[in-house]
This record gives structure tokens, sequence and C-alpha cells, in this order.
């Protein structure tokens, strides 16, 4: 076999590596793109429950408080139920008294106490915001916020 002969063997050894790599690489990186709903990332809060909690504050459960550690979405989540509570009817005279920020931190500390060794999937907004109406839960007052 002469030089030219392995020149041209070499070629198409390195054309099939290369086509191969190729491949492998387009593999990888199909299997990466997906729908992002379908990655399991924690703490994420499933879409659907997300959306029901959006429409309805009182749907929020104790697995969400826990989870907001986890995840800027479940931190969201928590954040946006807490501050719809405080909007509740119920509260109006607890915003008046004291702001509408404090009366928010106030559901956000009767949620979070509430919760205390209940199963994640335990709704605590109707519990809170009654505490909170009747005093039991009042965010710290003579500070920011």
């Amino acid at each position: 076999m002469g030089v030219r002969e392995k020149l041209e063997l070499m070629g198409l050894r390195s054309l099939r590596v290369g086509l191969v790599l190729g491949l492998v690489a387009i593999s990888v990186s199909a299997a990466a793109c997906g729908n992002d709903e379908e990655r399991d990332v924690p703490g994420t809060p499933q879409p659907d429950h997300a959306r029901a909690v959006e429409r309805n504050p009182y749907l929020v459960t104790c697995g969400d408080l826990a989870r907001q550690p986890q995840h800027p979405d479940a931190e969201r989540l928590v954040i946006h139920a807490e501050f719809a509570l405080a909007q509740d009817p119920a509260l109006r005279k607890t915003v008046a008294k004291e702001t509408l920020n404090r009366t928010g931190r106030s559901v956000y500390y009767a949620l979070t106490a509430i919760c205390k060794g209940r199963d994640p999937s335990f709704k605590p907004a109707r519990p809170a915001v009654d505490a909170v109406r009747e005093g039991k839960y009042l965010a710290a007052r003579n500070r920011p916020g």
C-alpha cells in the first residue's frame, strides 16, 4: 500500500470518527433540550398548583412553605399568596391599623407557625388569616416594613 492510499484511508477514518462524534454531540444536545416543565428541578412548584394558588391563595400548602429555600419560584408563590391573603376582606381592619406590608408579614408568620409539625399537604391559609384577624400573630412593630 502506497503513501497515497494510506492518506486516503486515514482521511476516511477521520471522517468516520468526526461523523460519530458529531452524532453523539447532536444526541446529547437533543436530550438536553425539551420541555422545561418535564424537568424535575428540586423545589419547583408544579405549574398547575402554582396557577391554582395564584387564583386562590387559600390553596397554599405547608409543603409550599417548606420548599421556599429550594427555588425562587417556590419563594415567589408563597410571597404572592401571603400578600393576596393580607388583602382578604377579613383583614381589612388589620391592614388599616398596621399596613398592608406588616399584615402580609403577619400572615407569613402565622402560616409558618401553623405549619410546624403539619403534613406538607395541609392548607394553613384559613387558620392563618383567622389568627391574624384575632391578633394572635402580628409582625414585629418598630421595624422597617
